[in-house]
């Protein structure tokens, strides 16, 4: 006796799989607030949810190879046939649906995303001890000298600062656009504003990889300036790019 034949069944198995894909997105996480007697949603983890689709598709394609016939019959659905209309319609159907189901997935791995980062990111970690007690030679000058080393900070910001900062201080430097991280907007008063002049000597001596760990210094595309730049040069440098930005720095606090 002939065996029953099975000419959707190529479409049972993507059905199921659907299926099995939507109760793992939307039903399984109210089954398991319920079970759980928790107040929202147990979402199925990404990592699972991949392994379960994974089994799903490979239990379809084990069933539809369990005998000759279920396996022709699984292939024979992608054949062309005289009569069926239906058969047709949804055999053009999914060519169409898969190409535009594996560009959605590259689509969506590709574009670039914001997660929560796996640390906390302190944007102003604490100011090594080497450099707590540094202080500009240059702010207690007198007007004409102060001046002076501001013009000549300012030709040092534009030579050495100017394409990753901008010729403003306001992070649009040419290669600004180049960088996961933009450069820092100095004009921004929540920036340089905030920190002392020794602290800024660290960060252009130290650049991104004299970062501490909680700062994450692969954010950071900063160049360490220590070899390049003289002491007095960076003091310049910093009493330039203040002006430039049209900001000031904070001022010590008085102790007691």
């Amino acid at each position: 006796m002939a065996k029953k034949r099975s000419p959707y069944l190529l479409v049972k198995v993507i059905f199921a799989v659907v299926c099995l894909f939507l109760f793992l997105k939307y039903a399984a996480p109210k089954v398991f607030q319920v079970l759980m007697a928790k107040e929202h949603l147990m979402p199925t983890p990404s990592t699972l949810m991949m392994w379960y689709m994974i089994m799903g598709v490979l239990a379809g394609l084990v069933y539809a190879t369990t005998s000759n016939q279920k396996f022709a019959d699984f292939l024979g659905f992608l054949l062309p046939e005289k009569g069926a209309m239906v058969k047709s319609f949804i055999r053009k159907m999914l060519f169409f649906a898969f190409p535009v189901i594996i560009g959605w997935f590259v689509y969506t791995w590709s574009i670039p995303g914001a997660a929560s980062p796996v640390e906390l990111r302190i944007q102003h970690p604490t100011l090594p001890q080497e450099f707590e007690k540094m202080e500009n030679p240059f702010r207690n000058t007198d007007a004409e000298t102060q001046r002076k080393c501001i013009e000549e900070g300012k030709i040092l910001f534009q030579t050495n600062c100017r394409p990753c900062h901008g010729s403003k201080a306001d992070g649009n430097g040419p290669f600004a656009n180049s960088f996961r991280l933009r450069p820092i907007n100095f004009q921004d008063p929540g920036t340089i504003a905030t920190v002392v002049d020794n602290y800024l000597f660290w960060r252009i001596k130290e650049g991104g990889p004299g970062l501490p760990s909680e700062a994450t210094p692969w954010d950071s595309a900063m160049p360490a300036w220590k070899d390049d730049l003289k002491d007095d040069e960076v003091w310049k440098i910093i009493m330039g790019e203040y002006d430039t930005a049209g900001v000031m720095p904070r001022q010590r606090e008085k102790t007691e």
